[in-house]
């Protein structure tokens, strides 16, 4: 059977396969409102690994499903990526609105509007959350997590603690991103199931923490 390698964790983000965008320092130098928008739904199952379509169907069950819930009880990024962000973006002295909305990729119109030379952009429009909330920037990021597992064919070769967030930061006067990063975080995990799936919660915990330490002292530095 012919075997394809697959990495499903990202398939889901609104704003994967951007460009790798650097925040300039002079952006802090300018003040300005931005609005704050998370998209994170519950914690998942992911999958990567070299498999065919027999041993994708055969390893789609619920396995994970119980200590899913769990980790989904324990851990709400949503809301500590909310309270860390504004917290960075009100110490350099932006004003921040936070968005309680989601965006969807399906319905969501895609940027068709001029480009300058030397500027990347965002791949959706996404210009009425300007006068909606009377922002001048927006920052959106996606949020994955849950169990990473590995397969070759039908076989689990391997099983982490997942976390992927992928952060884009939106000038929405011309819809050029003024910041574009991915940032995935894996912890391995044993006994998983143990003490009601604590292992489990603590390994998503443990990514999670690493993931906000790298946006707050790489990506928003």
């Amino acid at each position: 059977m012919k075997k394809l390698f697959l990495v499903f964790a990202a398939l889901t983000l609104l704003t994967s396969c951007l460009p790798k965008v650097a925040l300039a320092p002079e952006y802090w130098s300018q003040p300005s409102k931005v609005g704050i928008l998370i998209n994170s739904g519950a914690p998942a199952k992911y999958k990567e690994g070299s498999q065919g379509l027999l041993d994708m169907a055969v390893t789609s069950g619920d396995k994970y499903q119980e200590g899913l819930n769990v980790i989904g009880e324990r851990i709400k990024p949503k809301e500590e990526l909310i309270s860390l962000y504004s917290e960075i973006l009100k110490s350099k002295g932006k004003e921040v609105v936070i968005i309680d909305e989601t965006f969807d990729p399906k319905t969501a119109p895609k940027f068709e509007g001029p480009k300058t030379e030397g500027k990347k952009y965002s791949r959706y429009d996404f210009s009425r959350f300007k006068n909606k909330y009377n922002v001048d920037e927006l920052l959106v990021t996606d949020v994955n997590y849950g169990f990473m597992i590995s397969y070759y064919g039908m076989i689990e070769t391997g099983k982490m603690a997942h976390v992927l967030l992928n952060t884009s930061l939106i000038n929405l006067t011309d819809q050029s991103l003024v910041l574009s990063d991915m940032n995935m975080k894996n912890e391995a995990l044993k006994r998983w199931k143990d003490n009601n799936y604590e292992n489990s919660v603590q390994g998503v915990r443990k990514a999670l923490d690493k993931a906000k330490e790298e946006e707050k002292n790489v990506h928003l530095k």
